[in-house]
């Protein structure tokens, strides 16, 4: 009944927005999960035991296309990794280089990272990489895999490389909520 119900939605919003959503069915939705890593040299985000909700988001328009893999924890915890200007004909590896302001360098996909903690006493987000890879080596409907090797370090030192500290994560993501815009999901999961 759950998945007829699933089903409904999933046409209901393609037919509303355009975007081609796919729930996953009772089973795989008990199995939805982001378990991320993710640290500085000076501090843990996540750890990668917190099991986060999972979700993927493909998008193509005239600039290629994007991915991102986004993970929600119950306690306000937020972490996203986006690659964009991504050839459609790409294979695994895929590898997104990490850039000051997010600069795009006419040649390899670029790689931005997110973290954010809501808490009572407000909003506190992470060092973020300017220099090295975000790699994403599976890529499936039922799983997607990553890597962040990098440097880089609070917004004020984005011009400061001296002061870049290195930041590194892998997560891993099962049974994702997966949306698509302006291309068939089928045509980017491997």
């Amino acid at each position: 009944a759950q998945d007829a119900i699933n089903g409904a939605m999933e046409k209901a919003i393609e037919n509303k927005t355009g975007t081609e959503v796919d729930l996953p069915n009772a089973d795989e939705m008990e199995k939805n999960a982001a378990y991320i890593f993710y640290k500085s040299e000076s501090k843990n985000y996540l750890d990668g035991k917190e099991k986060m909700q999972a979700s993927v988001i493909f998008q193509k328009d005239n600039e290629g296309l994007s991915i991102v893999l986004q993970g929600v924890g119950e306690g306000g915890k937020s972490f996203m990794a986006t690659m964009t200007h991504i050839p459609e004909n790409f294979s695994l590896p895929l590898k997104g280089t990490f850039a000051v302001s997010n600069r795009y360098d006419g040649v390899n996909p670029s790689a931005v990272i997110m973290f954010m903690n809501v808490t009572e006493n407000g909003m506190m987000t992470s060092e973020v990489p300017y220099d090295g890879e975000l790699i994403i080596s599976k890529l499936s409907k039922d799983g997607i895999e990553f890597q962040i090797n990098g440097k880089g370090g609070d917004p004020s030192d984005a011009e400061s490389p001296s002061n870049w500290k290195t930041i590194s994560g892998k997560g891993k993501i099962s049974s994702p909520i997966i949306m698509s815009y302006g291309i068939d999901k089928n045509n980017v999961l491997k």
